[in-house]
């Protein structure tokens, strides 16, 4: 026999009563674990020593292909293992980039590898648009700075990959050590004497040092493409050129940012980008024209993908922040 319309609406109530009992006792479960227990910061000598380490590789990286400082400085200092603020990474990042720039730009003016006129007519005016645009990047979050150091990394990478994959033409032919060495003496000292392509310079100067400031990087790889696509200096020459240009602008973006600088994890990362930097650059000068090239063009690559990567989590984190806000 059919239940009765009341038999029927008790036992609805019954189960409803049933589900929620059981979604409160699943929800109760939840609510009581225990939250995850955060990364506690190193501190005293083994904080220093990390950061020592990650200056180490960040300068050999340096000295090697000519960047990648900040994309393995600021990923370690904003490691849990630190903890630094974006801010503080990007300007411990600068201070540091400050030293290995200045070490391996000695390194490669030594070698006669470095045409400095050239670098100083981009330095110059790079310093007064990096002055100004430390300024803006104090008023952006954290998150926006992320976003524009791994977007804008992602977008320096891919232009890089194209331009040298195109400037085989510029490699030194083998010929013996001191026929190369006059070679580029007299490279350099042609492009240091064409005075049509100074304002070009200083207008680049103007973008790059901008892009220092606001990335916390030394702008390297922005630098190395102009110079290979603008000039007819080989590899060598341009990779020099590029980090004599861009100590100048990295040190005063770092002390326009010195009051948001930990001075003792950022002298422990200098110290390690001072070693790292110098031998960097004696082991890229001890490489030909055509493996170096190579070497860079994988690390384009490489870095170009993990900045990817972490761009993407920097949009999510940004798009999480404006939910939350507008809730």
């Amino acid at each position: 026999a059919a239940a009765s319309p009341c038999v029927r609406d008790g036992a609805r109530r019954r189960c409803a009563l049933l589900q929620h009992a059981l979604i409160g006792r699943s929800t109760r479960r939840l609510c009581s674990a225990p939250p995850p227990v955060p990364r506690k910061p190193l501190t005293g000598l083994a904080s220093h020593v990390f950061a020592a380490s990650v200056g180490l590789v960040a300068g050999g990286s340096i000295g090697l292909v000519g960047f990648g400082g900040a994309q393995f400085i600021i990923p370690g200092m904003t490691h849990p293992l630190l903890g630094l603020s974006q801010l503080s990474a990007s300007g411990v990042s600068l201070a540091s980039l400050s030293v290995s720039t200045v070490t391996s730009g000695a390194s490669f003016v030594a070698a006669g590898c470095a045409a400095l006129p050239v670098a100083a007519v981009i330095a110059l005016p790079s310093m007064v648009s990096a002055r100004v645009f430390t300024r803006l990047a104090a008023r952006l979050s954290g998150d926006a700075l992320a976003l524009f150091f791994n977007g804008f990394s992602v977008i320096l990478m891919m232009v890089n990959l194209v331009v040298a994959t195109t400037a085989h033409g510029k490699e030194q032919p083998h010929m013996d050590p001191q026929a190369v060495a006059l070679t580029r003496r007299e490279t350099a000292a042609h492009e240091s004497t064409d005075l049509s392509k100074f304002w070009e310079h200083a207008v680049f100067g103007v973008f790059s040092g901008g892009v220092s400031a606001l990335m916390g990087v030394g702008g390297l790889p922005l630098t190395i493409s102009y110079l290979t696509v603008n000039t007819d200096l080989s590899h060598h020459l341009v990779q020099g050129t590029a980090v004599c240009s861009a100590a100048p602008a990295v040190l005063v973006s770092a002390l326009s940012r010195a009051g948001s600088i930990p001075i003792a994890t950022a002298v422990a990362v200098a110290v390690g980008a001072s070693v790292g930097s110098s031998l960097g650059a004696h082991a890229a000068l001890s490489l030909s024209e055509a493996h170096l090239r190579v070497l860079y063009m994988v690390a384009l690559a490489g870095f170009g993908g993990s900045s990817s990567i972490r761009a993407v989590a920097n949009v999510r984190a940004l798009l999480a922040a404006r939910r939350n806000t507008k809730g």
